[in-house]
């Protein structure tokens, strides 16, 4: 029974996280257009609360399932770009 509602709260939390993800995703998809800077010199300017903000919510292992989902759906919505 336990591992249900662990279960539970573990799909319900990766449902959630989907479209911050794609927002996260995609504003930064945008930006990388807007500056025409590569992908390592966004990062590298920055800030440190940025830089861990970006690495928490992209790094996190509970984030992987929300994160492969809002990138396939970004892909889908927006093919070649």
């Amino acid at each position: 029974m336990m591992w249900y509602v662990l279960g539970g709260i573990i799909l319900l939390y990766v449902l959630i996280m989907i479209p911050v993800q794609y927002r996260n995703i995609a504003a930064t998809k945008e930006e990388l257009k807007k500056t025409k800077k590569t992908h390592n010199e966004m990062y590298g300017d920055m800030s440190f609360e940025e830089q861990q903000m970006q690495y928490n919510l992209q790094g996190n292992l509970l984030n992987l399932p929300s994160t492969l989902i809002a990138t396939l759906i970004y892909k889908l919505r927006h093919p070649h770009k």
